[in-house]
């Protein structure tokens, strides 16, 4: 996608300097250097924008799976057996990820190597911080059930925070767009 748009803005980037050539017309050349400029940005701006969403997307599903072992645990079955149950649940971007994590638990590989793979293939720091809690109590010992409960817990609050946070900047930024307009009204 992003080899798609860097060849088509250089096209028409490329056919405006011809145009030029013939046509000497400013405004024209600036309009199709703008039009380029768009089309050249615009494959990387969707990226961005997908990869946001997927990645919102991957900390609301982490937070189910992780409610969904804080309650499996608290039954009293190990927590490599609750992850291994859990892979055939639907996690939507993040069900390959569960999935292979099951998987290496049933390989033979050690919870918290699996754990800190899991993390890393994810990428999101809140992930990864849940995940060394987990794995340290996991390691450590005594009640997991209770430990597992309070990173679900924590999680959410991050969640709520974090939702709460943007609430209060979209209402700021709103205000600052007003705010511009009607300057720019008062101008004209």
């Amino acid at each position: 996608m992003h080899w798609v748009g860097i060849i088509l803005g250089t096209i028409i980037l490329a056919a405006n300097l011809i145009i030029y050539y013939f046509d000497k017309d400013f405004n024209l050349f600036l309009f199709l250097v703008g039009i380029s400029l768009v089309v050249f940005a615009l494959p990387f701006v969707i990226g961005i924008s997908l990869e946001n969403t997927r990645q919102k997307e991957i900390d609301e599903m982490f937070l189910e799976f992780s409610r969904n072992l804080a309650e499996s645990v608290a039954t009293g079955t190990p927590i490599s057996k609750s992850v291994i149950n859990l892979k055939r649940k639907n996690y939507g971007p993040m069900s390959p990820n569960v999935e292979k994590l099951a998987n290496q638990i049933e390989l033979g590989v050690p919870l918290h190597t699996a754990l800190r793979i899991f993390a890393d293939d994810i990428g999101s720091p809140v992930i990864k911080r849940a995940v060394a809690l987990i794995s340290e109590a996991e390691r450590a010992g005594g009640e997991i059930d209770y430990i597992v409960e309070s990173v679900a817990k924590s999680i959410a609050e991050v969640e709520k925070l974090k939702k709460e946070r943007k609430s209060a900047i979209n209402s700021l930024v709103v205000q600052g767009y007003i705010i511009f307009f009607i300057f720019i009204g008062i101008m004209l």
